[in-house]
């Protein structure tokens, strides 16, 4: 047997090495794959199609050069064994890709890549033009994308004939398709987006073609001017759908029964599509749904209890729509959801316990809706919520303590509630917190201290509530704090003088408070302020200089203080002030000529302090867009050339108590859009120029000019053709005489009408009983004389009435609206007046003539009286005479009246017993 023994012959070195350096060749030889160069002619088509390119502000085609291996080149891609172009991707990245794109012609060049499986050109500007027809040629294509990138005109139907196509992306705003029967030759499609293509005329088959694509799963056409949708298919071939995307169409529809049978569906947006009706049961069949959008609807009726079982869901928007009825239990089963917009409907009902199962929560939307019962404490539980909004619904209640559990919580809303009780101390714990509304409810008790930990806030709104106390120090750590409202509540105390560190502050709202002690000097270090509401506070001692530094305020409130000292002229240096009220203080001294540098001012209010000095023209020359100018209730003296006319125009002047006269202010001629005239006790002698009623009365509402000298008449045109729109009139302590004219009937819009102590005579117009809409009428201490109109009585809005004074006579009317002025003072100093209710009878006046309107209404009771008289003969004289002629009418009628005769006779007797017999016992 032959044995197998070692060689003893050594191996050569040199062979030894050549043998091993041969196996590593042969090894990586058989472990590389071929790599080759791009294909000549595939590169010159791809230079050709770059001569098309004639925008590339980014130079993304720069590599493309003809002596660099165009597989190398940026966005081409070629088969590693073959070379050949498998795909060109000049996609464009960049967020800002309209700086970007690139644009030119699509040169049919392309047509040369006869092995091009993937073409994407999205994020361009091709300028509109039209998809080349020949893309239907590359029938290699596997993913064809040219989205967003400025195609315009029709999609041409050669694309049907890319067979091989899986994915489609066409989404554009440019683009339009009349009919879609060549989408049912992409068998392969998987994927078609084609968002925005306007499909108005292909409306009414589109569904039919897509539901020839059995292999489809994701179908986007949001936007797309859809109107049709049949509310049932023959043959539902859409088995494969995963994703329906529909939104913003214009169905005006319900939902289709079809729709419930997309068994594999689990992204659904039917949102913004006018449907209607209510959400059908059949929600329960979407078992593997993770996304439903329906919002921005019609729909009505309840949140079906079916959406309970669709435990896949992560996120639903039913926000925007009419649902009504409680929010179905069942949602606690939810266990995954992660988003929840019920938002902006009119449920009702409490919030269902379970809904603190929802751990998995981040955005809860309950918010405009009208829940009411109490806030859950299980809402304590949602340890992973960002945004709660339960605001403007009827939620009462105590906001419970677990809300400081919500650590991640960044945005809470929970205004426009009932909510009562303290705001709970662990507020403090939400250090994520960004933005906290707690306004309008009826929350009480003190501002927690805790709120200065917020230092991630940056609007916080606790107005409208009855919070006490006095504002926390550590207020001043809100170092990001842009929005801060406190107004509406009874906080008192002083301002933090921490107020200061809030240079971020943009909006702050303090008034309608009781804070009292001085305005903190820091307020001045504010310089991002553009609206500041101090009043209606106790606030004394001077506004401080440093509020000049504000110069981009644009709402200065301080009125309704007790703020006292000059106004600073820093003041001059808010020149984007548009509002400034420092009305109702204490303030005093002269108003600083630099008030004149506020270009930008509407309003001026400096009333009811103790202003005193001149103010000129200076003071107004630059305020351009002045409009309502109150100075009222000081001591001030407007002194105006005769000659200047005011650049502005104002809508409401109001200068009451300032020194105007003697004559009557010329500069005046040019403000005809006055709306609110008051310049009464301005110490104005003469009479009132014609141009008065042509120019500044022409458009009031209301005008005052009482308790001045002014003397003449009024004249009668005035109230025909100039101030029927006018509601409010005081002519009242002035010199004025003659007639009221009647043509002040004709202010049908009047509601006040003030003319007491002038020196009117003659009667009251009679048309004053046209002024419908009059409330109040004073014509007391006047000369006026005759009855008062019986007409008064159509005054159906008149709630005070004063007539003293005068020498009326005659009986005072009655009847409608004057039975409830009852007052006898409203006549006091009328000795010829009569009747209710005052106590002079009419009767017992013999200086009482009728009027022609007692004549008229005596002879209507008398002829009343004499026809019913008559008629009462003539009816009995009738039945005389029947009963002269008829025996058993005769019989009839003294049988009766025998039978009346005796039960008469039988009460009284007994009536007169029992009277006997009671007098008898006492």
């Amino acid at each position: 047997m032959a044995s197998c023994s070692r060689s003893t012959h050594p191996v050569p070195p040199h062979y030894s090495f050549g043998l091993w350096l041969t196996s590593i060749l042969l090894f990586t030889e058989a472990t590389t794959p071929t790599t080759k160069g791009c294909v000549e002619g595939e590169r010159d088509a791809l230079l050709d199609f770059k001569t098309g390119i004639v925008k590339d502000p980014s130079s993304r085609l720069s590599s493309w050069r003809g002596r660099v291996d165009c597989c190398r080149w940026s966005g081409v891609v070629c088969d590693n064994r073959t070379g050949h172009v498998v795909e060109l991707n000049l996609h464009n990245s960049d967020p800002n890709y309209s700086e970007t794109s690139i644009g030119g012609e699509i040169r049919p060049s392309l047509l040369l890549l006869t092995h091009l499986e993937r073409l994407n050109l999205s994020h361009n500007d091709f300028g509109g033009i039209q998809i080349p027809k020949f893309l239907g040629s590359l029938t290699k294509l596997t993913y064809l994308d040219l989205s967003w990138s400025n195609f315009g005109g029709a999609i041409p139907p050669q694309l049907g004939n890319l067979s091989s196509l899986r994915s489609l992306g066409l989404h554009s705003y440019g683009l339009s398709s009349d009919r879609l029967h060549w989408l049912s030759r992409l068998s392969s499609l998987r994927y078609l987006d084609m968002s925005g293509v306007n499909l108005s005329i292909a409306s009414h088959d589109w569904l039919h073609s897509m539901n020839m694509l059995s292999s489809l799963e994701e179908l986007h056409l949001p936007y797309c001017c859809l109107t049709d949708l049949p509310s049932s298919l023959s043959h539902v071939n859409l088995t494969a759908l995963a994703t329906l995307d529909l939104r913003g169409n214009h169905f005006n529809s319900t939902f289709p029964d079809w729709l419930w049978k997309l068994h594999n569906l689990s992204y659904l947006d039917l949102s913004f599509s006018m449907f209607h009706g209510a959400i059908s049961a059949g929600i329960g069949n979407l078992t593997g749904l993770r996304e439903l959008h329906l919002s921005d609807n019609s729909l009505s009726g309840p949140v079906p209890i079916e959406i309970g079982i669709c435990n896949s869901l992560k996120l639903i928007d039913l926000s925007d729509n009419s649902l009504f009825g409680v929010i179905p239990a069942g949602i606690g089963n939810l266990t995954i959801l992660g988003v929840l917009y019920l938002n902006d409907n009119s449920l009702f009902g409490v919030i269902p316990a379970g809904i603190g199962k929802l751990t998995s929560l981040r955005v809860l939307y309950l918010d405009h809706n009208s829940l009411f019962g109490v806030i859950p404490a299980g809402i304590g539980k949602l340890t992973s919520l960002r945004e709660l909004y339960l605001d403007h619904n009827s939620l009462f209640g105590v906001i419970p303590a677990g809300i400081g559990n919500l650590t991640s919580l960044g945005v809470l809303y929970l205004n426009d509630n009932s909510l009562f009780g303290p705001i709970p101390v662990g507020i403090g714990n939400l250090t994520s917190l960004r933005v906290l509304y707690l306004d309008h409810n009826s929350l009480f008790g003190v501002i927690p201290a805790g709120i200065g930990k917020l230092t991630s806030l940056r609007e916080l709104y606790l107005d409208h509530n009855s919070l006490f106390g006095v504002i926390p120090a550590g207020i001043g750590n809100l170092t990001s704090l842009g929005v801060l409202y406190l107004n509406d509540n009874s906080l008192f105390g002083p301002i933090p003088v921490g107020i200061g560190n809030l240079t971020s502050l943009r909006v702050l709202y303090l008034d309608h408070n009781s804070l009292f002690g001085v305005i903190p000097a820091g307020i001045g270090k504010l310089t991002s302020l553009r609206e500041l509401y101090l009043d209606h506070n106790s606030l004394f001692g001077v506004i401080p200089a440093g509020i000049g530094n504000l110069t981009i305020l644009g709402v200065l409130y301080l009125n309704d203080n007790s703020l006292s000292g000059p106004i600073p002229v820093e003041i001059g240096n808010l020149t984007g002030l548009g509002e400034l009220y420092l009305n109702e203080n204490s303030l005093s001294g002269p108003a600083p000529i630099e008030i004149g540098k506020l270009s930008n001012l509407t309003i001026l209010s400096l009333s009811s302090n103790s202003l005193e000095g001149t103010m000129s023209e200076l003071h107004f020359a630059n305020l351009t867009k002045l409009s309502e100018l109150d100075l009222s209730e000081n001591s001030l003296v407007i002194s105006i050339d005769h000659n200047w006319v005011p650049p502005f125009q104002l809508r409401s002047i109001k200068l009451s108590s300032c020194k105007l006269g003697p004559t009557f202010p010329r500069w005046l001629r040019s403000q005809n859009s006055i709306k609110d005239l008051d310049m009464s006790n301005t110490s104005i002698e003469d009479a009132l120029p014609d141009w008065f009623w042509n120019t500044s009365s022409s458009s009031s509402s209301s005008i005052n000019l009482s308790q001045n000298q002014i003397s003449g008449t009024l004249p009668d045109l005035i109230f025909s053709s100039i101030l029927y729109l006018v509601n409010i009139i005081d002519l009242s302590n002035n010199n004025l005489t003659g007639e009221i004219p009647i043509e002040i009937g004709s202010l049908s819009m009047l509601q006040t009408l003030n003319l007491s102590r002038n020196n009117f005579v003659g009667q009251i117009p009679a048309a004053i009983s046209a002024m419908k809409s009059l409330e109040t009428l004073d014509l007391s201490f006047n000369k006026l004389s005759g009855v008062i109109p019986q007409s008064f009585s159509a005054l159906n809005s008149l709630n005070h009435l004063n007539l003293s004074y005068n020498n009326l006579s005659g009986a005072i009317p009655s009847g409608n609206q004057l039975r409830t002025l009852e007052d006898a003072s409203i006549y006091i100093g009328n000795v010829h007046l009569c009747g209710p209710p005052v106590t002079k009878s009419c009767s017992d006046d013999p200086n009482v003539d009728s009027t022609e309107e007692e004549y008229e209404q005596g002879s209507h009771v008398l002829s009343f009286y004499f026809g019913t008289g008559l008629g009462y003969l003539v009816g009995l004289w009738s039945v005389f005479v029947i009963m002269l002629f008829k025996k058993d009418w005769r019989l009839f009628y003294f049988a009766t009246v025998d039978k009346m005769y005796d039960r008469t006779y039988v009460a009284i007797k007994i009536r007169m017993r029992n009277w006997h017999d009671a007098a008898g016992r006492t």
